[in-house]
């Protein structure tokens, strides 16, 4: 037994020795660090003194009549996005224009409307219309005095149009895709409120058998709309939200500060930093896209620089590489 013991300890004296001796004779290699590396280490740790930049990308950077035409409808892209605060809602089908009020949950859980039988409600805890998502109008549909709003929202067939008003007077168009009645007990509320990837807009109103002892319809009626795409549009294949990439082989020679053009449809120009003496960087120029990329300046083989790319909607890229001259 005690010579059992003394094997397997030898056994794991041996396993340690060799792992140690394995490690000393293939050592972990030593990382080196790429003058890469060095350079984005410097950029995440630039110093920018601000400059105010032109709220106007026309005013900044020389542009072509087609880049132009390119930023008005890339603002109208972004502001679809963003979406609106309705305010007006028209449906010339059945003939209905109507201001817009926003409503929230009442107490009972269901979705407020408008007291005025002639106003719709926008269900504003929900989406904005133009966004992703479900969002939601209702109006009454009758009152003790007669037809309300909503009266002939049954009416309404695949392709007619909706067209709402922004507060800020943006329109959106969203066209019928289909309609459905529910209980009004038992309605989907996931498939009417819910997120989707599509941008819809679902008007609701009362339909169905008027119930005396509970005050209300039997059923709700349901009608879906997608928002209607402009075909121009569909040309800003661009995220909003995603920046340009920023541009590469900023070098300098004699008095030319030059520089690689990213190679994006939707960038517009450049901006050229360049540092002072205490190593803070200013914006000193912007050169458009259809401009020579290079800066001229007497001191640029002396100075540092770097460069950041500008799309459509204003964004701008990170900074490039910095071009620092040899000491």
């Amino acid at each position: 037994m005690k010579k059992f013991m003394l094997l397997i300890i030898g056994a794991i004296i041996w396993l340690v020795l060799a792992g140690y001796n394995n490690n000393y004779a293939n050592p972990e290699p030593v990382q080196e660090i790429t003058n890469e590396e060095v350079q984005e280490a410097q950029t995440s740790q630039i110093n920018v003194e601000e400059v105010e930049k032109p709220a106007v990308l026309s005013d900044e950077f020389l542009l072509l009549d087609s880049q132009k035409e390119k930023i008005e409808q890339a603002k109208k892209v972004q502001n679809t996005q963003k979406g609106i605060s309705p305010v007006k809602v028209e449906i010339p089908a059945i003939d209905v224009t109507a201001n817009i009020a926003n409503v929230g949950i009442l107490e009972n859980g269901q979705m407020g409307v408008p007291e005025n039988i002639n106003e719709v409600g926008w269900f504003e805890p929900g989406f904005k219309p133009g966004t992703k998502g479900n969002s939601v109008l209702a109006g009454h549909v009758d009152s003790k005095e007669g037809p309300a709003i909503f009266f002939y929202l049954d009416k309404l067939s695949k392709g007619d149009e909706i067209i709402l008003t922004g507060k800020d007077g943006e329109k959106l168009t969203f066209v019928v895709t289909g309609k459905e009645s529910y209980p009004y007990q038992n309605s989907p509320i996931e498939k009417i409120f819910g997120p989707t990837d599509s941008r819809n807009l679902n008007l609701i109103t009362c339909t169905g058998t008027f119930n005396r002892s509970k005050g209300t319809h039997e059923e709700r009626l349901v009608v879906t709309t997608v928002l209607k795409e402009d075909p121009k549009e569909k040309e800003v294949t661009v995220d909003p939200n995603e920046v340009p990439d920023a541009p590469t082989n900023v070098t300098a020679s004699g008095n030319f500060l030059s520089w690689h053009a990213v190679r994006d449809e939707n960038v517009v120009g450049y901006r050229i930093y360049k540092a002072d003496q205490n190593g803070s960087y200013k914006q000193v120029e912007s050169i458009s896209s259809i401009e020579r990329k290079s800066y001229t300046d007497e001191n640029a083989s002396t100075s540092s620089y770097y460069v950041t790319a500008v799309d459509i909607f204003g964004n701008e890229s990170a900074p490039s590489k910095k071009f620092i001259p040899e000491q």
